[in-house]
């Protein structure tokens, strides 16, 4: 039974595996994603069930919790990370220490007309895998991603999805990927894979920041402006659309977007373009 849950544990790491070696073939942040795949104990359920059969008021199992004490001892070391001759090792030494007190604590009499059914019960309890449970998480610099913070696991999944999905050619439509992103980790890490993804495939994407919008070279710009509210009436929207190149787009994006003179007249150095006068 132990080797069926090992089997499925392996089973996991090669379905996985190329995205592994994807990983560490990555650079930057994406490097330190990885997967992993775990076996856990629940050792309090494991020993919950067993206390059905014994009286937790005898010697050495008084009290509740001293079954989960001593699995968590000498059965969850192995339950999690051994294989499975470690399990029956373990196995081995635990009923070599508690099978003679646990059956003189036992709660159904050898003379009972139940108690072979009771006896195979406790059998299937004792070397039964309900307990144990696989888990698999992508993890981030050993982190698993779910507890990570909202901000740093936006960045993360976003960089998994630039990083792994390159076989994508759909287009690909990102809403403010900046929130709760300080601007370096924004430029560091997301500006290379956006020029990468739509050298494949089209990138839409809404944002008020200008790193993204300058040094991620965008083709067309669409500034949005809203107009004064009117009562009982939605307010009304204008366009402006055009390319970096465009001193009017440049001008226009520049009033929206936060630090965009500075971001722009960097980016224009590179394009050697003349830039308009600033107000």
């Amino acid at each position: 039974m132990f080797e069926a849950v090992l089997a499925e544990e392996a089973v996991l790491k090669e379905l996985y595996a190329p995205l592994m070696e994807r990983l560490k073939a990555a650079s930057g942040s994406v490097k330190k994603l990885t997967f992993t795949v775990s076996r856990t104990a629940d050792t309090d359920a494991w020993a919950s069930r067993g206390e059905e059969f014994i009286d937790t008021r005898k010697y050495p199992f008084k009290g509740k919790g001293s079954l989960k004490e001593a699995a968590d001892t000498l059965l969850k070391p192995a339950w999690e990370g051994g294989d499975a001759n470690a399990a029956v090792s373990a196995m081995v030494e635990f009923r070599s220490q508690h099978q003679d007190a646990m059956l003189a604590a036992f709660k159904t009499s050898a003379t009972d007309p139940g108690y072979r059914g009771v006896m195979k019960r406790f059998a299937q309890w004792l070397y039964g895998t309900e307990h144990m449970t696989l888990r698999y998480s992508i993890d981030y610099d050993g982190v698993d991603i779910r507890r990570l913070s909202p901000g740093t696991r936006g960045i993360v999944l976003l960089l998994l999805y630039l990083a792994l999905d390159e076989a994508d050619d759909r287009p690909l439509i990102i809403d403010q990927p900046e929130e709760n992103l300080d601007p370096k980790s924004i430029f560091d890490e997301l500006v290379g894979l956006f020029q990468a993804a739509k050298g494949r495939r089209q990138v839409i994407m809404v944002t008020h920041n200008a790193n993204l919008v300058v040094n991620a070279d965008a083709d067309q710009i669409i500034v949005a402006s809203v107009g004064p509210h009117t009562p009982g009436a939605l307010p009304p929207i204008t366009y402006a659309s055009g390319g970096l190149d465009e001193a009017a787009v440049r001008k226009a994006v520049c009033e929206i977007l936060e630090g965009g003179e500075e971001a722009f007249k960097e980016r224009a150095r590179r394009l050697r373009v003349s830039l308009p006068r600033w107000p």
